[in-house]
């Protein structure tokens, strides 16, 4: 059965709520019922106040005044009048404290909810396979991370909470004039519902519309901009820098356009209505000039209809409004259930066991395929790593070697065979120990704007003073850290801007020594350095080569696999060669 859209709507911030939270909404609106009634009764008092002030004699008229006035011993109208108006301004000023209150509860539990939907979001994309994570993309990423649960407060919870609000005010006021002037009421139903929803129909599809297309137009800015920042340099010389803002004032055009349309359309309500009232009033008026004998009566109801449809037509207006904004919103709750219900290979094990690497690592019988393709891009590779090996792989671009490491460090699945580890199988159960035991140094290392600190231990609350300088000597970077005037404390720039490309690779060489890696894996770490700066991260990768830790050299240039034990030579997946390096170099001389 379809909900609706203020059902959907409910249904959307319900999914993100414990039961805590649950009983907290439900006491929201409580809170809402009873602020509407204290704003239609503060409006409605101020009534019979004025209707006495202009009317002397009016007070003793009235049953209820009169006995209040008598219960209280006043002696003339005046002081009568006096104390109501300061009673009133005391329950305006008590209205208004309580009102601002039921806000400030309505903003901590929006911001609860925005919370949670965060970490929910974070959780979830960064929960997914490795391949799907990269396909996703680092723009699409940061606008469902931040963008989405912002628009899902903005466009839904807080419409929610001003949609019910104004229909409890509206209805309030409905009933109060159902009792009192039943004919008034009819009139107001006639006028009001058929403008209400033809308005909303007339608005709906045109502002889902206007939802999906800014959800589609808000993470291209961040393409954009994060790829003109991350290659000024190049874009600078190839004098391209007009084609990104180009690129960048159609975007902000198309998204500007079409938030002032859906700003426009969060006017016509009102506009609507208006004209519509006063079609109804004007009508009613000539009527009453042209067939009526006693137009006394047509006048008054013209005027209760008047003052009823001007309080009244702000709180349609509300009402309509946050009808379409939740329409438009459609899109938002579409991308936050987006991955809910798909259900992925989980790598971690609740039965979390240990893991020890003392004897060696075995490759047995691996094989793995990419899912959009069929041919197998690991084909049955197996072979044997002692513990303290440095072992070398070559092979041309797509031969495989990269992959065999991604399934190595988990981020891929093997279709068949396994990797045991002093003949313990890797499994989602010691994954987080096998973690404990690998580092990974890739050709464009990352690297974060904080301090070379930072980087190394990437923001531990309490680094280990030992550790860290341990790690800094073996990467051999103790001479370029101790020549800055803050050391491990001066900041790098954005993506290590402010380094040497051999200084980023051996901050990654240092990072993977902190964490005290046994096992690491260096994927064409010198592959983009000049012979100088090859030399230097060299120099590190020769320190490595007399401890324990047990090496995995991917590497297009010879001289970096100078220290390894063997090289495996690999071609479509599959081992066809093992060398020595010396014989390697024989062969090219």
């Amino acid at each position: 059965m379809k909900q609706g859209v203020v059902g959907e709507s409910l249904a959307s911030v319900y999914y993100y709520l414990t039961p805590g939270d649950k009983r907290q909404f439900i006491l929201m609106l409580v809170l809402l019922l009873i602020s509407s009634l204290l704003e239609v009764f503060g409006l409605a008092s101020l009534v019979p106040i004025i209707m006495a002030a202009s009317r002397p004699g009016t007070i003793n008229q009235n049953k209820y005044t009169a006995w209040i006035y008598n219960l209280a011993g006043f002696e003339n109208e005046k002081t009568f009048l006096l104390f109501a108006i300061l009673l009133i301004l005391l329950f305006f000023v008590a209205k208004n404290i309580f009102t601002t209150w039921v806000n400030y509860k309505q903003v901590s539990f929006s911001t609860k909810v925005a919370l949670q939907i965060i970490e929910d979001q974070f959780k979830k994309f960064t929960s997914l396979p490795y391949w799907d994570f990269i396909n996703v993309g680092s723009s699409i990423f940061t606008h469902h991370i931040l963008n989405i649960p912002q628009q899902f407060v903005t466009i839904v919870i807080r419409q929610l909470f001003v949609l019910l609000s104004e229909i409890f005010i509206v209805a309030i006021i409905i009933v109060a004039i159902l009792f009192y002037q039943p004919f008034l009421f009819l009139l107001l139903v006639l006028v009001l519902v058929p403008s209400t929803l033809l308005t909303y129909r007339l608005l709906r599809q045109r502002s889902q519309y206007v939802g999906a297309r800014l959800d589609k137009l808000r993470p291209v800015p961040y393409a954009i901009l994060s790829d003109m920042f991350a290659g000024f340099t190049e874009l600078t010389l190839a004098n391209k820098k007009h084609k990104f803002k180009e690129r960048l004032n159609i975007n902000q055009e198309e998204f500007q356009k079409l938030e002032g349309r859906s700003y426009l359309y969060s006017l016509i309500p009102l506009k609507v209505i208006e004209m519509v009232a006063i079609f109804a009033i004007s009508t009613i008026f000539i009527y009453s000039l042209f067939f009526t004998e006693n137009p006394a009566n047509v006048i008054t109801i013209i005027g209760a209809f008047a003052a009823a449809a001007y309080r009244l037509m702000p709180s349609v207006n509300r009402i309509i409004s946050s009808l379409v904004a939740l329409k438009q919103s459609e899109i938002v709750r579409k991308e936050l259930e987006r991955y809910r219900k798909e259900t992925f290979p989980q790598l971690l094990s609740a039965n979390k066991q240990p893991l020890l690497f003392t004897q060696d690592i075995t490759f047995k019988n691996i094989s793995f395929s990419f899912p959009s393709s069929d041919t197998p891009v690991i084909n049955n590779i197996s072979f044997q790593v002692k513990k303290g090996e440095k072992i070398g792989f070559i092979g041309t671009s797509g031969s495989g070697k990269t992959t065999l490491m991604n399934v190595l460090l988990r981020f891929y699945p093997e279709e068949s065979g396994n990797i045991l580890v002093d003949g313990i199988p890797l499994s989602g159960a010691n994954l987080l120990a096998w973690y404990q035991l690998i580092g990974y140094v890739k050709q464009d290392t990352f690297l974060m704007e904080a301090s070379i600190q930072d980087n190394i231990t990437l923001h531990d609350d309490n680094p280990d003073e030992e550790r860290l300088k341990y790690a800094i000597e073996q990467a051999s970077l103790s001479h370029f850290v101790n020549s800055l005037p803050e050391g491990v404390n001066t900041r790098i720039g954005e993506r290590g801007s402010r380094l040497s490309g051999g200084q980023r690779q051996r901050i990654g060489i240092a990072r993977a020594l902190y964490k005290k890696t046994e096992i690491m894996i260096l994927d064409e770490a010198t592959s983009a350095l000049d012979n100088e700066t090859e030399h230097e991260v060299n120099e590190s990768i020769n320190r490595l080569s007399h401890t324990a830790i047990t090496l995995f050299i991917i590497a297009h240039r010879l001289t970096t696999l100078r220290y390894c034990d063997r090289i495996y030579e690999l071609k479509e997946g599959e081992i066809i060669a093992e060398h020595q390096y010396a014989d390697i170099i024989a062969d090219l001389h």
